[in-house]
């Protein structure tokens, strides 16, 4: 019998703190998932969680905080369906892992303009989780294409300048219903990527172009 007094929303199972975490997280995925950040609140999370607000500020001590560690799931997510396949060739690896990019922005429209256009973005936390997401995806292109993915290099700085281009591309598709041509809307991501990559291989090493993977 619970004790009198116990608010309802702290009646709930008993977890160990990894596997309350995890139901935190999963929770609030589904929330930031299908609403804009500035319309969700904290207590709301907690009672669908079936647990106080206290203790949901136990493991997260702030909303942006919280936010911060569902991002990083959800950049986990882009990362592993969007994970190359090296039996493809570069090229294929990319229109391939722009589809499955796309497919998740789909299923996730809220959650994508809360990281990269809602107030929370503009959080160091936040803006934190973002880049270093970022700079993880911008190694992983330039290791597909054949070349060195040294930070600060030329190239590098091309693909980290592309995936914002690539970021503001998918958003206005998306605030246009994402009606428009999938397959054009890649074909322009694609282009603008080769145009990067060639523009700046050629400014370091004329003789070698990593664009050329792309072709």
């Amino acid at each position: 019998m619970p004790k009198k007094g116990l608010p309802k929303e702290a009646i709930g199972p008993r977890l160990e703190p990894d596997a309350r975490r995890a139901h935190l997280l999963a929770v609030g995925t589904s929330v930031f998932g299908s609403k804009a950040y500035d319309e969700v609140q904290i207590d709301q999370i907690a009672q669908q969680a079936g647990v106080s607000r206290g203790l949901l500020y136990h493991y997260f001590p702030s909303k942006r905080v919280f936010f911060a560690a569902i991002v990083q799931v959800g950049y986990d997510e882009i990362l592993e369906v969007t994970r190359p396949d090296p039996s493809l060739s570069p090229a294929e690896q990319l229109q391939t892992g722009l589809g499955a990019y796309l497919d998740y922005v789909e299923s996730h429209p809220h959650m994508y303009r809360a990281i990269f256009r809602s107030a929370a973005s503009l959080e160091q936390t936040v803006q934190e989780v973002v880049n270093r997401n970022l700079d993880l995806q911008t190694r992983r292109i330039l290791t597909a294409l054949g070349g060195t993915p040294a930070p600060q290099s030329l190239p590098y700085l091309a693909v980290r300048a592309w995936l914002a281009f690539l970021i503001q591309a998918v958003l206005d598709w998306l605030d246009h219903g994402a009606q428009g041509d999938r397959q054009k809307l890649i074909d322009i991501c694609v282009g603008a990527l080769r145009g990067a990559t060639v523009a700046a291989q050629q400014s370091v090493n004329p003789a070698h172009n990593v664009g050329r993977a792309l072709t």
